[in-house]
């Protein structure tokens, strides 16, 4: 990704598509955690861990940390945000979505895995024999060995992709599409269709989760470290009607938690990240659930890190952090608008600039990533772009006394 394209991500207060690592300060610790919990997931366990934050203090960011992080170690990701379209209550449409971003190092989609994973197969079977119909044979053979996982809890989803094969195999495109759009969960197919694969129905709230294991079992088959779902912004729950739809949605969460700790999701990680009313909200959130609630909450109140607890709670970033953060910013800018503006963010104005935040914090003293990341971006794209009116530090930092100071208790009214 250029570097341009970073920065302009940046100044609008989102997460870079790429190139994360460049410009993370602050969360060693976090990204050591998840690279030992994708260790155990390689070793074939399951495991679900929760990402706690207020509003700006890096939980997507984190997310697409692990997301690259994940892609670089041979893992198939998905990453989704709760939203209405994608209610947690309703998670049939939650799995629509999982398989609909899954990516891998290679390329993106289902699709794209599957015909990976057989082009590995037929090349496999042309270094046995120059002999195209026993390739077919070999070819089979292998998926039908590859899926036996898979089939242990969804046998359509296993012949779905079979058939798949077999009609490529027989020049019958039309019924390949088909039975590639089934697992992408196209409700759109006809019934006299699907039989002439050989499935019935699709996914549903009675069999989705089988659909998921089948599916995570299938990507940990054919060579694999695992699967890694990120799904963001899950208190969006809390938006949810009534107490019956948001129990539901909770009791989902719940569900995933003991699946991954009861070994019946392997190879699997799931990361879910949330604010901190999700977490805390007794009427809405978590506390409202006590049988997911008594898992996760902390078990013992303490002032020091525990990062292996079942909520990674993020905070805001030390004047430490801040000053590292801003160092590499300029240094990512001047590689794009050359050092002349940036040299004027000298370490005095660094250190004012931090202070200005400190002072002007909102949140509990401590400073988030999001608008110290926005406020140093665009300082530097107007001193930039009028040079010869920001001849000194003092005239610099008097921009940060209009930038915009978002409210945080105006947008926690969204859930109340």
């Amino acid at each position: 990704m250029e570097n341009e394209d970073i920065i302009r991500a940046l100044k609008d207060g989102n997460v870079p598509p790429e190139g994360t690592f460049e410009i993370s300060v602050g969360r060693d610790s976090e990204i050591l955690e998840f690279q030992n919990i994708l260790e155990n997931i390689k070793q074939g366990k399951g495991s679900a861990k929760f990402v706690e934050g207020k509003f700006g203090t890096g939980k997507s960011f984190l997310l697409k940390m692990i997301e690259e992080n994940a892609l670089e170690n041979n893992f198939v990701v998905s990453k989704i945000t709760i939203t209405r379209d994608v209610p947690f209550n309703k998670f049939e449409e939650v799995y629509r979505k999982i398989v609909s971003t899954l990516k891998c190092k290679t390329g993106v989609s289902l699709q794209h895995i599957i015909e990976r994973w057989i082009n590995e197969l037929k090349i496999a079977a042309m270094d046995e024999t120059e002999d195209p119909l026993q390739q077919n044979h070999i070819v089979m053979d292998n998926i039908h060995m590859d899926l036996q996982s898979a089939r242990n809890y969804s046998n359509s989803f296993v012949t779905a992709i079979e058939s798949y094969y077999e009609a490529s195999v027989n020049g019958d495109d039309e019924i390949a599409n088909y039975a590639q759009a089934w697992l992408r969960c196209d409700d759109n197919i006809p019934f006299t269709v699907k039989r002439q694969f050989g499935v019935k129905g699709g996914v549903s709230k009675e069999n989705v989760f089988d659909f998921l294991k089948a599916l995570s079992a299938f990507i940990s088959s054919i060579g694999y470290n695992g699967l890694v779902i990120l799904i963001d912004e899950i208190e969006f729950i809390i938006m949810l009607a009534n107490k019956n739809i948001r129990s539901t949605a909770l009791d989902y969460v719940r569900y995933l938690y003991d699946e991954c700790n009861l070994g019946n999701f392997e190879k699997t990680l799931f990361v879910m990240a949330g604010t901190d009313e999700f977490f805390e909200n007794p009427e809405k959130g978590v506390p409202s659930y006590p049988a997911l609630h008594q898992r996760i909450k902390d078990a013992i109140e303490s002032e020091y890190k525990d990062f292996r607890k079942p909520i990674m709670k993020l905070e805001g970033f030390t004047n430490e952090d801040l000053d590292t953060l801003t160092r590499k910013i300029l240094v990512l800018y001047s590689s794009v608008y050359g050092n002349e503006i940036t040299d004027k963010f000298d370490d005095s104005l660094i250190v004012s600039i931090i202070d200005f935040y400190k002072e002007k914090s909102i949140l509990t003293g401590s400073v988030q990533p999001r608008d110290y990341v926005r406020g140093v971006v665009s300082a530097l794209d107007i001193v930039q772009q009028n040079p010869d009116k920001f001849d000194s530090g003092e005239k610099i930092i008097d921009l940060f006394d209009n930038l915009e100071w978002d409210n945080f208790d105006d947008e926690l009214e969204i859930f109340e």
